[in-house]
């Protein structure tokens, strides 16, 4: 979580709540996350789609 939240620049608080789903990501923010993880953005919106 930290190392990610360092990819991204910002708190490891950020990426948490991104995780337990207590804040949402705007479409700008998505795709660097995804990019962040290594993962190609619309693969990460099939992902979500199929929760």
């Amino acid at each position: 979580m930290r190392d990610l939240a360092a990819k991204l620049g910002v708190p490891h608080s950020f990426v948490g709540k991104v995780e337990q789903c207590e804040r949402r990501l705007d479409l700008i923010e998505f795709i660097e996350y995804c990019e962040a993880l290594d993962l190609d953005p619309a693969n990460g919106v099939r992902i979500v789609r199929k929760r």
